[in-house]
């Protein structure tokens, strides 16, 4: 009699997952959701909510090198570039809603 467990009857095949798409794919898919100008709102939105009194956001016009980059195509991400800051204090849950990406983790206010 063979056992489920014997090396003799193993079955081979490959890993099954689920694969997530780049981290930049993802953040633009997000970004495309948002009407014109919209994305700036959210930004002072998500700021007020966490208590920041201040915010600026920076237009970086320069253009980097892209010969020592891990890849060629990340090239297209060397600039310019958009910056935003707030004063508010970055908190645990906002590293877990940067983690749940695409999964609202706001809470309801009332």
């Amino acid at each position: 009699m063979c056992s489920a467990m014997d090396s003799s009857s193993a079955v081979e095949g490959h890993a099954f997952g689920q694969r997530q798409p780049p981290l930049y794919v993802t953040i633009q898919k997000i970004l495309d959701k948002y009407p014109d100008g919209q994305i700036f709102k959210e930004i002072i939105q998500n700021a007020d909510d966490a208590g920041a009194s201040t915010v600026h956001f920076y237009l970086d016009s320069r253009q980097h090198g892209s010969q020592s980059l891990i890849h060629p195509s990340l090239g297209q991400f060397q600039g310019p570039s958009l910056l935003s800051y707030n004063d508010a204090m970055f908190q645990e849950k906002d590293w877990r809603s940067i983690q749940d990406m695409q999964q609202s983790v706001k809470s309801n206010k009332g």
